[in-house]
């Protein structure tokens, strides 16, 4: 893969996809869906990849408006994990898969873990998204991601606020999002890689990227907040998932000590930088 574009350039998995293809000399077009991300935090990445040669950034209208031919990342797993995906956008996105499905353009969709849910409840755009990636099955790849952390997870995202709640600046444990994927987790890094080599192999169909290990998403939890993890045990069930979907385990883990380790020193270099 030479060249590709990247919808969602600054949320959490697109911008570090972009960087994991940046370091292999591929050759990215980005899109920011502006009002998505903290403008601080946009900024911070756009300085950072910006002075790389092979970075263009785009704007959504540009992009609805070319006939660019080569291989699309549409990433929506922050914005529909966190609810906060415009229907106007949505609307865009459906019509521009619609004419890469007729093209036979290849392009991979990147979505959180709950949408591969058996009986999960979507919203109208949500629903067309589900139908379109069930209909189309010839020219897309779609990925669906559980927990994802390590530098830049949103907010959001519980493990992210218990790294803020251990350095002292929460009284109390932080609550879980009922989008938050509890039964699974991956290191950021081994998720865009596996996502990259897929698409770059040609792979189509419906993938759930997962850990193969038990318990994992509990095993960073007890990691950063000691025997308070306890609590979080999820006594559920496993979800179903959706009969079409196939569990893909990656090759290998980052270790949870790492990878958490990594997380904490950006929080705190963040942090220092804002005051």
């Amino acid at each position: 893969m030479e060249r590709a574009t990247i919808l969602g350039i600054y949320d959490f998995i697109g911008y570090s996809l972009c960087r994991h293809m940046l370091d292999l000399g591929v050759e990215i077009d980005g899109i920011h869906l502006s009002g998505n991300i903290d403008d601080y935090f946009t900024e911070e990445k756009r300085l950072e990849i910006g002075r790389n040669a092979n970075f263009s950034e785009i704007s959504l209208e540009d992009w609805e408006a070319e006939q660019a031919e080569g291989f699309l990342f549409v990433t929506l797993f922050e914005s529909l994990q966190t609810r906060d995906g415009k229907k106007d956008f949505l609307k865009a996105l459906i019509s521009k898969l619609e004419d890469r499905h007729l093209k036979k353009l290849p392009t991979a969709v990147i979505l959180p873990a709950y949408f591969a849910e058996e009986n999960m409840e979507f919203r109208e755009e949500e629903t067309k998204i589900s139908t379109i990636i069930n209909n189309r099955k010839s020219t897309l790849l779609t990925i669906y991601l559980p927990t994802i952390y390590g530098p830049w997870q949103p907010e959001a995202c519980f493990f992210q606020q218990a790294i803020s709640h251990s350095s002292g600046n929460g009284s109390r444990l932080p609550d879980v999002s009922k989008w938050e994927w509890k039964h699974d987790c991956l290191y950021i890094d081994d998720a865009v890689k596996s996502i990259k080599e897929m698409a770059e192999s040609g792979q189509q169909g419906q993938y759930l990227l997962a850990s193969g290990e038990q318990d994992r998403w509990l095993q960073c939890a007890e990691e950063l907040l000691g025997q308070d993890a306890a609590k979080l045990r999820n006594e559920v069930a496993a979800p179903g998932i959706k009969a079409a979907i196939q569990v893909r385990t990656i090759g290998q883990n980052e270790q949870i000590s790492k990878g958490l380790s990594r997380q904490k020193e950006h929080f705190a270099r963040i942090q220092d930088s804002r005051v």
